[in-house]
């Protein structure tokens, strides 16, 4: 047998364990997926785009370490992030920024609008100098998202309960300048669970 993927096994089964084990996923039993390694800069203040994973998604966690940077010291929040339950009725996406945590609610009746989620627990702060890396993980169970950095859970969010949550789960990167690259966004170690 092949140990290295073994153990990569048994490591994602005890991180989908621990979540479980704090209340954060309905069950430790699941399925997980990994993806190949992502990068993408771009120059577009204040904009992201999605670039999709899996379709159909609603309960699961997405975790990858993420390295980033912008070419402007002091731009507006910007970081590599996900996106998630993206369908007619909108998507919510959420990003690691040097200061915080950036979680937004982009309701199709928003138009062209994203507005920001609202922490229920945590303090969403962190503080990074760029260029920045850190494990990122993003839990979502029903109307509940979960954010932890380096393993630490940093913030808790309450989502809408009467918006569909099914929907197609993205990797995406927030700019914030328009400066030379823009921000610039590597992921590695990208790989999902799903319950069975």
């Amino acid at each position: 047998p092949n140990l290295a993927a073994t153990q990569k096994y048994e490591d994602f089964n005890a991180e989908a364990q621990q979540y479980f084990d704090l209340g954060y996923l309905p069950s430790a039993d699941g399925k997980f997926a990994e993806y190949d390694d992502f990068f993408y800069e771009w120059a577009q203040l204040g904009w992201y785009k999605p670039f999709f994973l899996r379709e159909d998604v609603k309960n699961f966690y997405l975790s990858a370490h993420f390295a980033w940077e912008s070419a402007y010291r002091n731009a507006d929040d910007s970081g590599c992030g996900f996106a998630f339950a993206i369908n007619d009725g909108g998507h919510y996406s959420v990003f690691l920024d040097r200061t915080k945590i950036v979680f937004l609610d982009a309701d199709a009746s928003y138009g062209s609008y994203a507005l920001p989620v609202s922490r229920t627990r945590g303090s969403g702060r962190i503080k990074f100098d760029m260029p920045a890396e850190a494990d990122f993980t993003l839990i979502v169970n029903d109307a509940y998202a979960y954010v932890l950095v380096d393993g630490e859970t940093v913030g808790e969010y309450t989502l809408s309960q009467s918006r569909n949550m099914r929907g197609v789960v993205a990797l995406t990167v927030l700019s914030g300048t328009n400066k030379d690259y823009g921000t610039r966004c590597e992921m590695t170690n990208v790989h999902m669970w799903i319950p069975n």
